[in-house]
């Protein structure tokens, strides 16, 4: 049997002991992990799954493994900061609140830093003890504050900064790379603020501190400026970069024994047609490899699954694919409700494109097929707002500048390649051949694809750019504008909607499960919410369900708290 263990997406999630073996060298990983583990500040960039994570924890073993090295790694995650978001509803002194959180994360980071640096368990790195800082970070992501001491537990900046010192001292190292994980993540825009705020009074001349940010949907503080405040580095590796069809072989080969490799690479444009339309993105591959796994075991009985790629299979495995992506998206308007518009103009708009594609490339040679939209300057702050929640999710990608003198400087666009696939934009003929689009794909030809201005590809689209702002509860009147506090007709205070209390309240079938699963789980157990899963203590309920074991129960659970990230 394959072990369940080697689709794991998540970096984080994946074992210690399997990490190494698994996970394979980014194309520029030389140059971007010695970025994170030298001096200066840096932001990480490029959308969910790219390798970020992955890039991060290399850079913290790397450091910890070189016991000559003078750095110090601390590696903290952020990915549950949404938590603490309800507090930006109901308590004026949220920022402090979650500025606390911040610098206890890091104390918990750095004690963990501590004990893996000396090989020894170590107490505390602080005052405070690591149960206790472990208590009150649990505290704070309850928004139980009413139960936290503020004069007995209230850390610094100067403080941690003194702690990080400390160690640096014990430990022999002259500086720290402070590894912030998932920062940019957090969807309430003051959370982002703070936080970078911290980044930037954080930095000092013995600690670097590195985050992973995302692009599209990351705001800073309005004294923080990146190039100025810290170097962004873009680190998703673009199918038209050279070697990406071995960095994907590569991953597969590390992730699969050879007999199942060799079983995948029977085919070789079907597995490399694959590799396009996971588009840069490593956990996508997965997915698919496990979507074709699970139905060739249903169909044998063998404890050794037989996967054979046929054509049907591979492109069905390639559209849910593309669905998957296309609901990071989507999400967006439950983690973004106000611009819940925005998000519905931005799906008429990628059709538009595909379809402009479409039309651009038929009856076109292999080598001049396109997948790029080239679109007129200026672009719209409200066009470039949607464009950047496609990069989130890993859909569009920016592909550089092209000017053409009088007629005037575009911005080019590349769709991502399961929808180009999925909607056989290339050669406009009945069928896909697989042969033919892995040619495509791999002859890409240059300053060859369409130009539009906005106008063209917003045409016929009853398109609206309007903020989706709660209305006042008392009343029902719509606000008027999103720093409205008062309602214009009664005169109630306003209250702003919390972002995680609506996403953790969304029913399970909005997690990457099917349909089937979402609907097993809720006749066989209480579950019913995301809320409900979270709240799950020992996956108890999830493991009840049938056909739900140990394995499927922590995945599950994953793709919970991978939802409110």
């Amino acid at each position: 049997m394959i072990d369940l263990d080697v689709f794991t997406e998540q970096a984080e999630y994946i074992p210690k002991k399997s990490f190494k073996k698994w996970t394979i060298s980014h194309q520029n990983e030389v140059d971007i992990v010695k970025k994170l583990t030298q001096g200066g500040a840096k932001l990480i960039t490029g959308p969910r799954g790219c390798g970020k994570t992955t890039l991060m924890l290399k850079a913290y073993n790397n450091l910890i493994t070189n016991k000559r090295g003078n750095t110090l790694p601390v590696y903290v995650n952020f990915k549950s900061s949404l938590k603490l978001e309800p507090l930006y509803r109901n308590n004026p002194n949220a920022a402090y609140w979650f500025n606390q959180w911040l610098l206890l994360k890091v104390l918990l980071g750095l004690n963990e830093s501590h004990e893996a640096s000396s090989g020894e368990q170590q107490t505390s790195t602080s005052s405070m003890s690591k149960a206790h800082i472990q208590k009150t970070v649990e505290l704070l992501e309850m928004g139980r504050v009413d139960l936290i001491d503020e004069n007995e537990d209230y850390v610094s900046i100067s403080i941690v900064d003194s702690c990080i010192n400390n160690v640096i001292s014990m430990t022999g190292k002259t500086r720290c790379a402070l590894l912030l994980d998932d920062a940019g993540h957090a969807f309430s825009p003051e959370q982002q603020h703070d936080f970078f705020e911290f980044f930037r009074e954080v930095k000092s001349k013995s600690i670097s501190p590195k985050a992973a940010i995302y692009p599209g949907v990351t705001s800073y503080s309005s004294s923080f400026h990146v190039g100025h405040d810290a170097e962004e580095i873009d680190v998703w590796v673009k199918p038209s970069d050279v070697g990406y069809l071995d960095f994907m072989h590569q991953l597969l080969k590390s992730r699969f024994s050879e007999d199942v490799y060799l079983q995948l690479a029977k085919d070789e444009y079907l597995l490399n047609l694959m590799c396009f339309a996971a588009y840069g993105i490593p956990r996508s591959l997965l997915n698919m490899i496990s979507e074709l796994c699970k139905v060739n075991s249903e169909e044998n009985s063998d404890e050794a699954p037989i996967i054979k790629l046929d054509n049907k299979k591979t492109l069905s495995a390639i559209k849910n694919s593309f669905e998957k992506s296309y609901q990071i998206y989507d999400s967006l308007r439950i983690k973004l409700p106000m611009y819940g518009n925005f998000i519905d103009t931005g799906a008429l708009f990628f059709e538009n494109c595909l379809k402009v594609l479409k039309e651009f490339n038929k009856g076109g040679e292999v080598n001049r097929q396109s997948s790029i939209v080239a679109i007129k300057r200026p672009i719209s702050p409200e066009l470039s707002k949607v464009i950047g929640f496609f990069q989130y999710a890993g859909i569009i990608s920016p592909s550089g500048i092209s000017s053409r003198g009088n007629k005037g400087v575009y911005e080019l666009f590349e769709l991502h390649y399961a929808a180009i696939i999925d909607r056989n934009v290339f050669f406009s003929s009945r069928g896909i051949n697989v042969e033919n689009y892995c040619g495509a794909f791999t002859n890409r030809p240059n300053h060859h694809y369409p130009r539009h201005g906005e106008e063209s590809l917003l045409e016929a689209i009853e398109h609206s750019f309007i903020l989706a702002l709660p209305a006042c509860e008392v009343c029902k009147t719509p606000r008027l504008s999103d720093e409205a506090r008062f309602c214009m007709s009664c005169g109630s205070k306003l209250k702003d909607a919390s972002i995680f209390e609506d996403i953790v309240n969304q029913d399970i079938s909005k997690l990457l499960i099917t349909e089937g699963r979402a609907q097993s789980i809720k006749e066989s157990s209480k579950i019913r919410t995301i809320k409900d899963i979270l709240m799950d203590h020992d996956n108890k309920q999830l493991r009840s369900v049938r056909m739900i074991g140990p394995g499927w129960a922590k995945k599950i659970r994953n793709y919970a708290e991978e939802f409110i990230a």
